[in-house]
């Protein structure tokens, strides 16, 4: 035995693991560990990339030999399945130095044995910035925090040393040395000015920061606003996250914002390269710029950059940041479904600029049921921009009876002819037209005219969807594929038959009906690709292409000066949806088509095709939206759909006057399934909650093999919140169920 200094790192592991993992530091590393650290470690005969949270240097009895420190102590063991790791008592959770004491066993009389790090990694630590925001989703969302780093580095398993990035450090720091870019600032209105001005005096106040909405209509030009915004934040020093809430969208905005912020404007998504992402990494966390000063000498002025990006981009190493603006923040892809951290990226960018005593600005059209309740309550400030961008007029709602026009002989396949002629008309002035469907595919459902067999997945409880560009079915839920045959697998006759309409058999329907017309489809079977969705974007942009048909990927943040007219083809499978968000994710929806048309100086114009003329949300269309040329807010009027749908919200005790947790049961087996979901049934009774729901089935019942049910549990929106959640995981882990259940706070 010998008394010698041993240092011993806890570490986060990418996995769900929620245990501690203690590590002793070999002498020849222990130089090289800071916290933030990657290290290599060995967990249950695994290899993995964890990151060291905390360091501990203390002195005591220790027996050498081979790779692990034995030493005796009066310890807690944590098991992993085949590991065993323990989190000592003597061991701090700062770094600092002490000595332990002699101690000889732990409260069995058993030794503990720590295992070394691997390797020191060759990677910037991760900063305590970003720890501390995993820490907080990981608490919020009650995932683990191992799960939150996955997500934030996700490419563990390349080698990042054999990633090349085509740019170098040097390129960027000469680039963004010239100021490129830096002040071709758009030009604002006097309107936008004032808002602009009202934004930095509310960003300035002395009180409580607090995050600002701007609700302001489609065309009001709120892009500017977020434009001069950015670039004052990048004059002082400071960097900028810019969120959009899909990859289409970022694509469209980079095209705008290069010509301003040149070379500090970086793009992060998904889709993007290894090597791209590393080069961003490389640049945020200052590794840029020491290789480029230890190459050229010192760089004086401020690399300060603005990220353009969605959500994952939330987890990228900010230093000084500075501003966070979340665009179309009602949007739900910032929702994380799969996999965990189930996180809603609006949210957590509230944590990031919490975190970094930074700014967070929302900007929609149509904002949140969340955000409007946060202004009420004084969590949120709001201002509002209801003054169209280069003097737009007001746009046109129009409502197509489709019952009415069926009973008339006035449909055409799905299209009625009072819509064909204005397409037509509008195409003839040399205008464009946007014809919007909410699903792609030739037909949801292929159906036996003989025996009524409808072919489903084989493997989820979902019919399979129709491809006639590859005649193919396709599962929209696992991609699985197979070829068509019009042959009925039940009573082999020829009879298969397709019913319903997707994107691609509205393309082909307008193909034969307008043939004079140039007609293009965009939806993600098209966009398979960058190179193919720039291409159709493109070719409309340049009025190559009269008719796009599309999904809501066309809905939100493109702006086509020529563009007049937006169809909905079919409203009531927006209208019909089982949630009770559906009536505000309507209206959201039908709000960011009108904003497509009309940009300019020009009235746009919408036309609904509906079997529900008399639907609220339908007649609020026409009594309040064409007036306004956006959804009313509950300040403006009294009296309108937002208020009744508020109330009833209220009413019966939804979000956002309550707070939801969905929880997910799934097996392979059905008689397990309802066996799990017994068990869990019988802990919901004892978490606090306001009320339980369920266990209920789901409108998809199977996916990807496995059998759902599902629980609402809704918490009061107080200060026992916290502790309420925390006893609901804890009553969950408690039932050892592994991954059957899933916990998803603040559902869609």
């Amino acid at each position: 035995m010998k008394d010698v200094k041993v240092t011993y790192v806890s570490v986060i592991l990418p996995l769900k693991y929620r245990g501690g993992a203690t590590y002793t530091v070999p002498d020849h590393l222990s130089d090289s560990v800071v916290e933030g650290s990657r290290v290599g470690v060995d967990f249950a005969g695994k290899e993995y990339s964890a990151v060291v949270e905390s360091i501990s240097v203390i002195s005591q009895p220790v027996a050498l030999s081979g790779s692990q420190k034995t030493l005796s102590g009066s310890c807690e063991t944590i098991s992993s399945g085949s590991e065993t790791l323990s989190s000592c008592q003597g061991v701090p959770h700062a770094r600092t130095e002490g000595t332990s004491g002699s101690v000889e066993s732990d409260s069995h009389g058993r030794e503990i044995s720590y295992k070394d790090i691997l390797r020191v990694e060759p990677y910037p630590p991760i900063s305590q910035y970003e720890i501390g925001l995993w820490r907080e989703v990981a608490d919020y969302y009650l995932c683990s925090i191992g799960e939150v780093y996955k997500a934030a580095y996700p490419m563990l398993a390349i080698r990042q040393e054999q990633v090349k990035s085509r740019k170098t450090a040097a390129s960027f720091y000469e680039k963004i040395g010239n100021g490129a870019g830096d002040a071709r600032l758009p030009e604002l209105s006097l309107k936008q000015q004032e808002v602009l001005d009202n934004i930095k005096t509310l960003f300035a106040s002395p009180q409580k920061r607090k995050p600002v909405l701007l609700h302001g209509v489609t065309g009001s030009g709120k892009t500017e606003v977020y434009v001069h915004l950015a670039a004052e934040e990048l004059r002082q020093g400071r960097s900028v996250l810019y969120m959009a809430p899909e990859i289409a969208i970022t694509r469209q905005l980079q095209i705008r914002l290069k010509s301003v912020f040149g070379e500090r404007l970086l793009l992060y998504h998904s889709k993007q390269t290894a090597g791209e992402k590393k080069r961003i990494h490389k640049i945020l966390s200052g590794e840029y710029r020491r290789e480029y000063e230890k190459e050229c000498g010192q760089f004086e002025g401020s690399d300060a950059a603005i990220v353009l990006g969605t959500r994952s981009a939330l987890f990228l190493p900010y230093n000084r940041l500075g501003l966070v603006i979340v665009d179309e923040e009602h949007d739900s892809s910032y929702k994380q479904t799969e996999p965990a951290p189930r996180y809603q990226a609006r949210d957590v960018a509230v944590m990031l600029a919490n975190i970094h005593a930074a700014n967070v600005l929302l900007g929609s059209a149509t904002p949140s049921f969340e955000s409007l309740y946060n202004c009420t309550i004084g969590r949120f400030a709001k201002v509002e921009l209801f003054e169209k961008y280069y003097g737009a007029r007001e746009s046109y709602v129009g409502i197509i009876d489709t019952i009415w026009a069926r009973k008339s002989g006035q449909m055409r396949g799905n299209f009625s002819q009072k819509l064909l002629n204005t397409i037509k008309k509008r195409v003839e002035e040399g205008k464009q037209v946007l014809v919007f469907k909410n699903r792609r595919s030739y037909a949801p459902v292929v159906e036996c005219t003989e025996c009524g067999e409808i072919v489903k997945c084989p493997h989820c409880n979902v019919n399979l969807s129709y491809h006639r560009y590859n005649s193919t079915l396709r599962c929209h839920y696992c991609d699985y594929t197979v070829r068509f045959s019009p042959v009925c697998s039940r009573c082999g006759l020829d009879s298969l038959r397709c019913k319903g309409a997707g994107t691609e058999r509205l393309e082909e329907e307008l193909k034969e009906l307008l043939p004079e017309v140039r007609i293009a489809r965009f939806d993600a079977d098209v966009a398979s690709s960058k190179r193919a969705e720039e291409a159709v974007i493109k070719a409309f942009a340049a009025g190559e292409i009269d008719v796009l048909v599309g999904t809501q990927m066309i809905s939100k943040g493109f702006d086509f000066k020529n563009l007049k007219l937006v169809a909905v083809i079919d409203a009531d499978s927006l209208l019909a949806m089982q949630d009770f968000r559906a009536d505000e994710r309507a209206l959201q929806m039908f709000s960011q088509l009108l904003g497509r048309a009309g940009r300019r100086e020009e009235a746009g114009e919408l036309l609904i095709q509906t079997n529900s003329k008399n639907h609220p949300v339908i007649e609020s269309l026409i009594g309040n939206l064409h007036k306004s040329g956006t959804l009313p807010s509950a300040e403006r009027q009294e009296e309108n759909i937002l208020d009744i749908l508020m109330e009833q919200r209220r009413e019966f005790g939804f979000a956002p006057f309550v707070r939801m947790v969905k929880i997910i049961v799934k097996h392979s087996s059905k008689e397990k399934l309802d066996l799990i979901c017994s068990r869990v049934a019988g802990v919901l009774g004892e978490i606090g909650a306001l009320e339980v729901t369920g266990p209920f089935v789901p409108q998809t019942d199977r996916v990807r093999g496995e059998w759902l049910m599902a629980f609402y549990v809704k918490f009061a929106r107080d200060r026992r919140l916290k502790e309420n959640k925390q006893r609901l995981l804890e009553q969950i882990l408690a039932l050892k169920c592994g991954n059957s259940v899933i916990i998803d706070v603040d559902p869609l």
